[in-house]
């Protein structure tokens, strides 16, 4: 009989025995059983029970089997989770079930889009939170139309111009945004691609939790009301407590207003008003370190 098992925390996020996460787009388990007897049997889980499927319990339970297979994927906004177990591939010496996960990054904008009406571009339907394209002040119902000099036309080639681009790089986009077209530079960021293999070991499977989770800074940053007719109430939070810079462009990049705080504490919370300017869009930017984190602001009289 073989022995309790163990989930592990792995990287990328909290995945426990169900990979229960967040913000989570798909998921989905097959499971084949192959009895001593003949024949076989499929179920797919998908959704609340895909995510409440224990796999390691299932596969100590249904050792007997003549074969047993496990398929999954788990895909949030952020990273992608193929799980894999097929005990014709696999030593049953072992009173555990363990991981090995192999993990790698690859470069990632952060917006899901489609082509635009005209062809001409990519319209922006959901800007993901944390990501470079956030960072960088990019809203939904904006249209890209050139990534790094290159044309775009459609989403595919979007996504296909980013994974040939490496993380860090700092590319130049060209947008339009209500019928104004104006550029702007995007330092690539990433997103997490993880394979897990079940297998059986003899010794119990410590918890892992990855530096880059430790790391993880989160932010807040909002600036309302938007559009404004007069004052703009900004609200920056963020687990650093390095010294922020508050500034005010136009999209064409001219400063309109820079102020400094040395003594940040976590929380800023300040107002700003719009004096002789005319309507239009206006970049709010929040500079710590080497973050720099932009909202687009509309003025109008």
């Amino acid at each position: 009989m073989r022995k309790g098992i163990v989930c592990t925390l792995v990287m990328w996020g909290l995945m426990n025995s169900c990979f229960g996460q967040f913000n989570i787009k798909s998921e989905w388990i097959t499971v084949e059983t192959y009895p001593v007897s003949g024949g076989a049997e499929q179920m797919k889980l998908k959704g609340e029970d895909a995510l409440a499927f224990d796999i390691p319990t299932f596969i100590q339970e249904h050792g007997h089997l003549e074969r047993l297979v496990i398929r999954g994927t788990f895909r949030t906004a952020l990273q992608t989770t193929d799980i894999s177990f097929d005990s014709a591939n696999t030593d049953q010496e072992g009173d555990f079930i363990c991981k090995e996960v192999h993990s790698e990054l690859t470069p990632f904008l952060g917006v899901w889009g489609s082509g635009s009406k005209d062809h001409d571009g990519v319209d922006i339907k959901e800007v993901i939170a944390n990501t470079a394209a956030d960072k960088a002040g990019i809203t939904a119902e904006e249209n890209i139309t050139e990534y790094n000099g290159v044309s775009i036309n459609n989403f595919p080639e979007l996504k296909q111009a980013v994974l040939a681009s490496e993380i860090g790089d700092r590319v130049e986009l060209k947008l339009e945004t209500l019928s104004t077209p104006y550029s702007q530079y995007v330092t690539v960021g990433s997103r997490g691609v993880q394979t897990v293999t079940y297998k059986y070991c003899v010794e119990e499977q410590a918890a892992i939790l990855s530096e880059t989770d430790l790391n993880v800074v989160a932010y807040t940053f909002k600036a309302y009301p938007n559009p404004t007719s007069h004052q703009s109430n900004v609200v920056f939070k963020s687990g650093s407590d390095e010294a922020v810079e508050f500034s005010v462009t136009t999209l064409s990049g001219k400063q309109l207003h820079s102020e400094v705080f040395a003594n940040f504490s976590g929380e800023l919370s300040l107002n700003y008003t719009f004096d002789n300017v005319s309507d239009g869009l206006y970049l709010f930017s929040i500079q710590q370190g080497k973050e720099v984190y932009k909202r687009k602001v509309q003025f109008i009289r």
